[in-house]
């Protein structure tokens, strides 16, 4: 390419304006820009779930079975649980039954035959926990009346006529029939209080005979007609010097067992505080009760002064 003469600046080039461009471009068809096909997304896979630990399976002991002697002790401890005793009943030893008592127990196959004997023994005798704690409590709460009941009803002075001694109907009779019979004339009949006694009908308040306490006497009610709760009371009867005796079961042992079973019986309850601590502590800080010394008492002021039990002496040493 020639250079311009030395001394003559060249033209400056010209540039196509933007409407020549638009010209020159108007009526051809862009170029299609072509894209890369899309690639197909992974499939999202699922969270694994987890799964629950399998719960432990624990393992079998094999039970060894029983020789005839350790059975023998099995169903002598089932007659009163006493391991001691059912060694010694089963032929061992009685100078070392109770440590043979404690070693057999300690057996599994010795516990496990317990524990099916006392389960066939309760379907057999239909025993259970609720019905013991049921019988309990129908002890406790039995009302001893329904057995025995002691009445006081009036005398025999309290309704009679001028407080005189008085007849029921049939006694009148009778008495009368051997007044005749001895050959007395009936004007010698004394009437007394006359008839219609009535030991049910209560004491007269103003009775001479007695000053309106009446006269207690006992009756004993019949067992066929008792509720659950006085037959669970009642323990049998007999014929004793006065008559017949009616035996109860004691309820205070009963009571305890239940207040045992239902946890009554707490370190921390209100029967371990001690009431004499109590006093000795309200007493301690003047808290003004019946043991609070007298202000200016004239009789401690005219003697000597004692020592009282609530203040150190001085010749005492104290004890640590």
């Amino acid at each position: 390419m020639a250079k311009p003469p030395a001394g003559k600046k060249s033209a400056p080039r010209k540039t196509p304006s933007k409407l020549a461009v638009k010209k020159k471009t108007a009526g051809v068809a862009a170029p299609v820009r072509k894209t890369a096909p899309a690639k197909p997304k992974a499939p999202v896979k699922p969270a694994p779930r987890k799964r629950a630990p399998k719960p432990e399976v624990p393992a079998v002991v094999p039970v060894v079975p029983l020789t005839e002697k350790q059975q023998r002790f099995v169903d002598e401890y089932l007659v009163d649980l006493n391991a001691t005793q059912a060694a010694i009943r089963a032929g061992y030893s009685a100078a070392t039954a109770n440590e043979q008592g404690a070693q057999l127990l300690a057996k599994l196959s010795i516990q496990t035959a317990v524990a099916a004997g006392r389960k066939a023994q309760q379907e057999r005798t239909q025993i259970s926990a609720d019905r013991v704690v049921t019988e309990a409590w129908n002890i406790v709460t039995a009302d001893p009346r329904e057995l025995v009941e002691v009445k006081v009803g009036c005398c025999r002075h309290c309704w009679g006529e001028g407080h005189k001694y008085q007849r029921t109907l049939a006694e009148y009779n009778r008495e009368r029939e051997l007044h005749r019979a001895e050959g007395k004339p009936d004007e010698e009949w004394e009437e007394k209080g006359g008839i219609g006694f009535d030991p049910l009908k209560d004491p007269h308040p103003s009775c001479p005979d007695c000053s309106g306490d009446g006269h207690a006497r006992t009756t004993l009610k019949d067992t066929r007609y008792l509720s659950p709760q006085a037959l669970a009371l009642y323990a049998g009867a007999k014929q004793g010097k006065y008559g017949i005796e009616v035996m109860m079961h004691d309820k205070g042992v009963f009571a305890e067992k239940l207040f045992k079973h239902l946890g009554l019986y707490e370190r921390d309850n209100q029967q371990k505080t001690d009431p004499l601590a109590t006093l000795l502590h309200a007493i301690a800080k003047g808290s003004g009760n019946a043991f609070s010394p007298v202000a200016n008492d004239p009789e401690r002021s005219a003697a000597p002064s004692a020592p009282s039990a609530f203040t150190p002496r001085a010749d005492v040493p104290d004890e640590d």
